[in-house]
């Protein structure tokens, strides 16, 4: 068992470790086998990496640290006269690395300096506020835009803001809520596992007998129910309930404008 200050890892790989689940959503459960072989760690680790990517997808939302190369966006002339107003399409924002122009048929860069940004992480906002910079003379056009000449007046041009950039939450920022909802997908594996393990897969009930002494067991597995089904039920309720919370709280109203 991992202290109490490494139960809850933050890596990479997982934001919750095999002992923070067994401990806090398997607390009673019985992992091991009638020869006393536990339940591997590994497949519980399985688990967490699988319920996280689900969170992910549930939520639109990026858990784990993940680098974003070259996402492009249009560019209009209302945004940009709003200090380059960028929306990401992942958050939230960890760390912006680029801001740049590509032009079409090139694969020229043209970069902004780094102390221009600005950014919203939860919103995955990105502005540009003009300092002193390497590259202020050649991207400052005439009216005070952020575009090349080139472009002087055009109010819309396709995909050649180029964006790099790092989203996910921050090192021990992770939302208790998102945390737990990680973990209560994540046992689900495991309890079906256990509740094989009680008796045997779809063993209702058995029983022992040896010179007149006999012993009965009697389980809540069936055909077609695990033995610790309760429990799932129950982690399946507040999953659904929780998604439902968190989706408005995350994703909000979904509109598109014809």
């Amino acid at each position: 068992m991992a202290d109490a200050a490494n139960i809850r890892p933050r890596s990479d790989e997982q934001v919750i470790d095999a002992d923070f689940v067994k401990s806090t959503f398997l607390h009673g459960v019985n992992l091991k086998t009638d020869d006393g072989v536990d339940l591997p760690d590994e497949a519980i680790d399985f688990y967490i990496q699988s319920a996280t990517r689900w969170v992910e997808r549930e939520l639109n939302v990026i858990i784990l640290p993940t680098s974003i190369s070259s996402e492009s966006h249009d560019y209009y002339w209302d945004d940009y006269a709003n200090f380059a107003f960028v929306k990401l399409l992942n958050f939230p924002v960890r760390s912006v690395s680029k801001v740049a122009i590509r032009f079409p048929l090139t694969t020229e860069l043209l970069a902004f300096d780094d102390e221009w940004y600005r950014i919203e992480s939860v919103a995955g906002q990105v502005n540009l506020i003009p300092t002193q910079g390497s590259f202020s003379a050649i991207l400052i056009g005439q009216g005070g835009s952020f575009l090349p000449l080139l472009y002087s007046g055009r109010d819309y041009v396709p995909h050649i803001i180029q964006v790099d950039y790092e989203a996910g939450f921050k090192d021990g920022e992770i939302p208790e809520d998102i945390l737990h909802l990680i973990g209560m997908k994540a046992s689900i594996g495991p309890l079906n596992i256990a509740g094989d393990l009680i008796a045997g897969a779809g063993i209702a009930s058995k029983s022992v007998s040896l010179d007149g002494l006999s012993e009965s067991l009697g389980t809540t597995s069936s055909a077609t129910n695990a033995g610790y089904g309760a429990r799932i039920i129950q982690y399946e309720k507040q999953i659904k309930e929780t998604v439902s919370l968190l989706r408005r709280n995350y994703k909000g109203i979904e509109m598109v404008v014809a």
